[in-house]
């Protein structure tokens, strides 16, 4: 008898609990879809160093198969595509234009529903592309931000973005999975990331599922 009412009290618990956690994402998406005009309105208004435009197909696919192989196709949301990992394009935006100071856990049930019900709907893919390869985030040198693939141009290669190599745009877009710590200066995290973007390019090998952004199978053989 004690342990069935002990069965029943710790099921209704759990109901309960997710019932709030129900009721307080839907709040969290009402407010996101409430407060994403204003939001951008902001954002889309501010210079951007870098249109769409100046980046030639073959960037724009080496950025989509590494960063966002179904960019294009999916609802803001992709739990399929191999080497997608726990982030699509339109969820790292959600990140920086909705939150401050993200942290992982119940923020990123919240960051998947924003981008599924919100962002996508409110900006084409184009103007998250756009949105993206201005504000993505290149990590810190001297305590300031380093944004865009424009800025990380200047300061990891020492170039204007339109001078960049084919190599040097590689290794511009192996940072992002970390940039803090691959990056140029940690020369062999950073070299190990680029050769393994390589091999995936050239089709020497292919992710090993959803969660395998690092491609594995791309590692580097001794």
């Amino acid at each position: 008898m004690m342990l069935a009412r002990y069965t029943r009290a710790i099921g209704a618990t759990v109901v309960l609990a997710m019932l709030s956690l129900l009721i307080f994402e839907a709040y969290a998406v009402w407010d996101a879809s409430r407060r994403t005009p204003q939001i951008l309105a902001i954002w889309l208004a501010k210079p951007q160093a870098l249109p769409l435009s100046a980046l030639s197909a073959e960037q724009k696919d080496i950025l989509l198969q590494v960063e966002d192989p179904a960019f294009y196709t999916h609802k803001g949301v992709d739990v399929s595509s191999p080497g997608q990992g726990m982030t699509t394009i339109t969820q790292g935006l959600v990140k920086f234009l909705y939150f401050d100071g993200f942290q992982p856990g119940f923020a990123k049930i919240e960051q998947s529903l924003i981008a599924r019900f919100v962002l996508d709907q409110s900006l084409s893919k184009d103007q998250q592309l756009a949105l993206f390869i201005n504000h993505a985030y290149f990590g810190s040198i001297n305590g300031r931000e380093v944004r865009g693939l424009a800025g990380a141009a200047e300061v990891y290669s020492g170039k204007p973005f339109d001078q960049l190599t084919r190599d040097d745009y590689i290794g511009l877009i192996a940072m992002l999975i970390g940039p803090n710590e691959v990056r140029p200066d940690n020369k062999r995290i950073f070299d190990e990331r680029v050769s393994r973007i390589k091999a995936l390019l050239d089709g020497k090998c292919q992710p090993q599922g959803v969660f395998d952004p690092t491609y594995k199978a791309c590692a580097t053989r001794s």
